[in-house]
């Protein structure tokens, strides 16, 4: 008789720093109504997921919830799949917090439950042949990679419906096929069809497995259509099918069942990762050339055929990726210098991890890299950890020269005891800007990449990165609009091009960087030089900025410095701008604003009660504005903020050989 096993269950996931309105609401729509509804039948056994973050969310706020399943396991209904406890992308981490996040989720899944974790999920699959060791060596025996991974590796369609092993240096793991067009199914066919489909895939002689895990946040009633649970929903309907045909559809849980999990023949993966990722890390341009040319070809081969993008891609695609990724790597290394003190490097080692969680990574449909939120939560333990490794009685600030981002070149990282400001030799910009008693980072924003969802060239028009401290030579006719849509014209080839480290004065806390540049000025350039010095103080950083005319030539210029802040949202809720003209104090919209004669700029960060200031030894115009980005969160379009935008400018006219130093600050104390 035709029969087939079912490996049926979710993986679930909510972020460190998801909001939690947005735990309560996922919990009450999705996580309590599926796990309520599968506890009701008790033949039906579940293959689950749950990252780090949810749980200790659940014991907190829903503890009945953890009891549930723990009756549930103790009737070996519930099979617990463990992973990295923050749901990281393992391949991106260095082996030993691959390590430590696994044994971590199955230290508590032991502890908790009283079972540890035999399988495992990987996030968004993201799979280099080396994790195959890594799980091994962690204990693992099983994991799950999605059906077009196998594809890939030589497995015909028809051969999909079984596990296979693979090894890296003789180490070696079980590894499952996720079958995506059953997954895509759900709701979107009725039950009935998923039990047709399930019974013409059954074999003759047994021994088939499909595997259906679904992504548990997408199980909403409210976001679903028909309903899930509700108006005798879909579920319901699904597990009443599947306990009328338990003749010949025979769910599973690989734990209990190891024949089930038992390798028909050996495999080697390259690298890939779920489609999403593979086609959101190429550029907008591959990603419709590789659209154009799937569909000249049929869909199962353009899987197989087309490569599409690599992870990592998206540290080359996104810098604001790559600049948290570097931090990422430096703070492990910080981490991993603490000796003598586990209990201090236990405590650095948690804040690392949390730093690590996957979803800030990379960008698809949905937030992920653009969710403000979820990278501020990153910084926030990155920072935390930073200062876990110093030792209080014997830290001293200091400037180090190192290649922070592995681009080949050093960066300079002044550490201080309130601030951390690390300077990139590109443009001589600020790329981080810690206030360390809040654990914040200033400079955490993101640029407007183009996308290939945005309907208008406008919403994603950027071209270099939103930090701090940038140099521009504006044209005469240049607007706050112009300069709002990137429709201005940059004069100056200074925000992208590298700068010469002049002089490094360590204990001045001084960093002197140089570019002979050049500035057109209709249709001509001409020669001109700046020199940034960098003074670091305990609470503020003081920058000057030589603008020297290296032609034969006067030349009229118009000089803006922009300096972006990343704050907690946008509004009144979050924040207070103000500026000072003259002797009077007045308060300035969030919205793009232009203004003259200004002295300073005030903000107050109300999230964090921190007051900021720039100021400048001379009256500026400025421009202010929202940055702002354009993606999808649940599959609707939103608008989502990113930092705040601050440019101020001057008129200089400059004699052949002259030059004309402004000086600048940002100052930040407790408000």
């Amino acid at each position: 008789m035709r029969s087939i096993s079912l490996l049926f269950g979710t993986y679930n996931h909510q972020p460190d720093g998801t909001p939690p309105e947005r735990f309560e609401a996922v919990y009450q729509q999705a996580y309590k109504p599926f796990l309520s509804l599968l506890y009701k039948y008790p033949r039906i056994p579940g293959v689950l997921h749950y990252c780090g973050s949810l749980f200790e969310w659940l014991e907190a706020q829903h503890p009945e919830f953890i009891m549930l399943l723990k009756e549930m396991i103790r009737r070996k209904q519930v099979e617990l799949l463990g992973g990295g406890y923050h749901a990281p992308v393992l391949a991106l981490l260095p082996d030993g917090d691959k390590l430590g996040q696994i044994e971590k989720m199955s230290t508590f899944i032991r502890t908790t439950f009283g079972t540890r974790p035999r399988g495992s999920w990987i996030a968004e699959r993201v799979w280099e042949p080396s994790l195959a060791r890594i799980l091994s060596n962690s204990g693992i025996e099983y994991t799950f990679l999605d059906d077009h991974h196998f594809h890939i590796a030589g497995v015909e369609e028809q051969d999909c419906y079984q596990p296979y092993l693979t090894e890296d240096q003789g180490k070696t793991i079980t590894v499952l096929p996720l079958h995506l067009a059953l997954q895509r199914m759900i709701p979107a066919k009725t039950p009935e069809d998923l039990i047709l489909e399930l019974h013409g895939t059954a074999g003759q002689t047994g021994g088939k497995t499909a595997v259906i895990l679904l992504p548990g946040e997408t199980l909403e009633d409210e976001q679903t259509n028909p309903p899930i649970y509700t108006n005798n929903g879909w579920l319901p309907r699904f597990f009443d099918l599947l306990e009328e045909n338990r003749e010949w559809l025979h769910p599973r849980n690989p734990r209990y069942n190891l024949e089930s999990v038992q390798p028909q023949g050996r495999l080697y993966f390259p690298c890939l990762s779920s489609m999403e990722t593979m086609n959101s890390a190429l550029s907008p341009k591959r990603q419709k050339i590789c659209q154009e040319v799937s569909k000249r070809i049929r869909k199962a081969e353009s899987v197989v055929y087309l490569q599409r993008g690599f992870f990592r891609q998206f540290l080359t695609r996104y810098p604001e990726v790559n600049l948290l990724y570097s931090r990422l790597m430096y703070t492990h290394v910080l981490v991993n210098q603490i000796r003598g003190d586990k209990y201090k490097k236990k405590a650095a080692l948690n804040e690392l991890w949390k730093g690590q969680t996957g979803a800030v990574y990379w960008h698809g449909h949905h937030g992920g890299a653009y969710a403000n939120h979820l990278r501020k939560a990153a910084y926030r333990a990155f920072i935390e950890a930073e200062k876990i490794t110093r030792n209080a009685g014997m830290f001293m600030p200091a400037i180090i020269a190192t290649d922070y981002d592995m681009d080949g070149h050093d960066e300079y990282l002044y550490q201080g005891k309130v601030l951390n400001a690390f300077v990139h030799r590109m443009g001589a910009i600020l790329l981080e800007l810690d206030y360390l008693p809040k654990s914040w980072n200033y400079l955490d924003t993101i640029a407007r990449w183009p996308e290939r969802y945005h309907r208008y060239k406008y919403e994603g028009c950027d071209w270099y990165m939103r930090k701090g401290f940038i140099d521009h030579f504006f044209a005469p006719n240049t607007t706050l609009e112009k300069f709002d849509r990137m429709s201005y014209q940059e004069m100056g080839d200074f925000i992208d091009q590298p700068f010469e480290l002049e002089e490094l004065k360590r204990e001045q806390r001084k960093l002197i960087m140089l570019r002979h540049g050049q500035v057109r000025i209709k249709r001509k350039s001409y020669p001109v030089t700046l020199r940034k010095s960098y003074r670091f103080k305990e609470n503020g950083i003081e920058l000057s900025i030589a603008v020297i005319n290296g032609g034969s030539a006067p030349i009229e210029l118009w000089y803006g410095l922009e300096f972006n802040l990343a704050l907690a949202g946008k509004g009144d809720k979050f924040s207070d701008f103000s500026v000072q003209i003259g002797e009077k104090e007045k308060r300035v919209s969030c919205e793009a604003t232009a203004l003259d004669s200004i002295n300073s700029v005030w903000i107050d960060d109300k999230a964090n009660g921190v007051r900021l200031s720039l100021g400048a030894d001379r009256a500026f115009s400025l421009w202010s504005l929202p940055v702002e980005t354009v993606c999808y969160e649940r599959e609707k379009r939103t608008t989502l903020y990113q930092g705040s935008c601050f440019v101020s400018q001057w008129e200089i006219n400059l004699q052949p050989e002259q030059q004309d130093e402004l000086k600048v600050s940002i100052d930040l104390r407790k408000g």
